[in-house]
């Protein structure tokens, strides 16, 4: 029996509506999924401050309240008058958030190439950068600037300049007069995107005192979200190089750069140091050179102060640009941080999607294009 007029129309209305459907709205729709599935895994993660570093691990070594910034700077010859402004910031900051005395300043200038004359008088220039009244807020009392200058040989960059610091405060200091105290291990070099050799910025002062007061060792380069300060642990220790040029200066590095003819990092722990990664997953590094600890840290690891006495004789005896500079590098953060615990090894795992596999400057670091903001909400 045949369709009349009506239904044959209606049939091929519902058939034209099923074919627009198929070519047009259901590949909309499913771009739509696939947009959304996107957008989801690229939002902030909750584990993104763990992937950054910035997460607080420990509650319980979070200082009551910073009583004393100890800034340990390695200067050859730039202008370093710099560190006035964010001294001057972090104080100005300070006073804001809290009634607490004023922390006392203590700078140690680690001097390796015999430019003394030009350091600047940082208390006189604090203090009168304060009174200035860029803060109107707050009416400043004089400020405790103490500045201390210590001559080294110009050998080992900036990591023979912060063994030594390490080795003496160990010696003269105990964990009591280390509480409530912060250090910044800082280098001369302005804290400009010139002098930044990763993608990623500068870390202000305020931002890596705040960090560390929280119990934490903190980086100074904020690496971008893609990347992760935590590295593959096994890769890491098969980090080597044969040559290097400076940054900056461009010196090239000559015969005795590879001096103890270690194969790469692991061989080099293996030969010289007695001291093993703590975590055989995940490790972090924090690159360029710069970083801040809660001063307690130093003395949370007994065997320390004898690796890094070890560490500064062999950049002392060795050329003036060697490995073990590149090997230091990528061992302040695991001498210094929180291990990480089993729950946060397995987060940071599930976050990463890759990992830069080659033998090159960032060998071994976690990668992940989901995390699109990672930035700290916190204002400095």
């Amino acid at each position: 029996m045949g369709f009349d007029t009506t239904k044959q129309f209606l049939v091929l209305v519902s058939i034209f509506v099923i074919f627009q459907y198929i070519i047009i709205i259901g590949p909309f729709n499913s771009r739509i999924r696939r947009h959304t599935q996107a957008m989801k895994s690229r939002m902030p993660h909750e584990y993104a401050a763990l992937w950054s570093g910035e997460k607080q691990r420990n509650v319980a070594l979070e200082l009551e309240h910073v009583q004393q910034v100890e800034i340990a700077l390695a200067y050859c010859k730039a202008d370093i008058s710099w560190l006035t402004d964010e001294i001057v910031h972090y104080l100005e900051s300070y006073r804001k958030k809290t009634d607490d005395d004023d922390p006392i300043i203590k700078i140690t200038i680690l001097s390796k190439c015999g430019y003394e004359d030009d350091i600047p008088d940082f208390e006189g220039d604090i203090n009168k950068n304060l009174d200035a009244g860029t803060n109107t807020d707050a009416n400043f009392e004089r400020i405790n600037v103490k500045v201390n200058t210590i001559s080294l040989v110009n050998k080992g960059g900036c990591d023979l300049a912060y063994s030594h610091y390490i080795d003496q405060y160990l010696q003269k200091r105990t964990v009591a007069t280390a509480e409530n105290s912060v250090l910044l291990f800082l280098k001369d070099t302005p804290r400009t995107m010139d002098s930044i050799h990763q993608s990623g910025r500068w870390r202000s002062i305020p931002e890596m005192i705040y960090y560390a007061s929280q119990g934490e060792f903190i980086c100074g380069i904020k690496t971008t979200c893609d990347k992760s300060v935590f590295h593959d642990t096994n890769l890491i220790k098969k980090y080597s190089m044969k040559d290097y040029i400076r940054h900056g200066d461009k010196r090239i590095s000559g015969e005795g750069f590879n001096g103890g003819d270690y194969r790469n990092l692991g061989d080099f722990l293996e030969k010289e140091l007695d001291w093993r990664f703590p975590n055989e997953d995940l490790t972090e590094v924090c690159y360029g050179g710069t970083f801040a600890v809660p001063a307690t840290r130093l003395f949370a690891e007994p065997k320390l102060g004898k690796d890094v006495k070890r560490f500064g004789q062999i950049l002392r005896d060795g050329a003036s640009m060697t490995i073990v500079e590149h090997f230091a590098e990528r061992l302040w953060a695991p001498f210094l941080t929180n291990p990480l615990g089993e729950a946060d090894t397995q987060h940071v795992l599930n976050l990463m999607q890759s990992i830069d596999a080659k033998n090159g400057s960032y060998m071994g670091t976690l990668m992940s294009p989901r995390i699109e903001r990672c930035e700290s909400k916190i204002k400095f």
